[in-house]
């Protein structure tokens, strides 16, 4: 069985380069054997992700009905086997847009599944410090990042309306981190499913063999 990505998108701007950028991530994983699901804040469910969140998923108690576009995107985070995100680099931090999004759900739809990180700018620093920020971000939800990053600079040019050039360093660093997310997502993968996600019986089961 494949492995499966939900692959988040980060910008909300009216003219903006992501859906490009995460077209080619996008691409990239599909030749690996990846089933790329795609999550864009701008048109996942007619842009319901658009609206500041009030009240995240894990928030609806029994009986309140939860809003259709959180219970199907929950359950495709879910069912995901690790986490993309493809960002700008916003103030010098993480895309509003794609944190907006991603907390609408809890840990327990990234928990134990690695995640990579693609963000990008239109300056010399490929969205460096917007990576940053997001390592403490995806750990606190649960989805640790790979160490490798790809950092795209100078997007603009690499990624224009009618065609561009890839440079070599973004191939090159977007295969890097794609080796690791791909073999952290099968090591994990293969763990969740011979042992589950920690609870008492896991330890129990765990301990046990030692």
């Amino acid at each position: 069985m494949p492995l499966r990505c939900a692959l988040f998108l980060g910008s909300t701007r009216t003219v903006r380069i992501g859906p490009r950028v995460a077209a080619y991530v996008q691409q990239q994983m599909e030749r690996r054997g990846f089933e790329v699901d795609v999550l864009d804040p701008v048109t996942t469910h007619d842009g319901f992700f658009m609206r500041l969140m009030e009240k995240p998923a894990f928030h609806y108690k029994e009986g309140e009905t939860v809003p259709a576009p959180l219970v199907d995107v929950s359950n495709r985070v879910k069912a995901a086997d690790c986490i993309a995100v493809v960002a700008p680099e916003m103030n010098h931090t993480v895309a509003p847009g794609l944190a907006n999004m991603m907390s609408y759900f809890g840990a327990s739809a990234y928990a134990f599944k690695p995640s990579g990180i693609c963000v990008y700018s239109a300056g010399l620093w490929g969205g460096a410090r917007a990576g940053v920020a997001l390592r403490p971000f995806l750990s606190e939800l649960g989805c640790l990042p790979v160490s490798s990053i790809l950092h795209i600079a100078k997007a603009q040019s690499q990624f224009k309306e009618d065609g561009g050039v890839i440079e070599p360093v973004t191939e090159k660093t977007c295969e890097r981190m794609l080796d690791q997310l791909e073999w952290y997502s099968h090591a994990l993968k293969s763990h969740r499913d011979q042992h589950g996600t920690p609870s008492q019986s896991y330890f129990e089961q765990i301990r046990g063999k030692r």
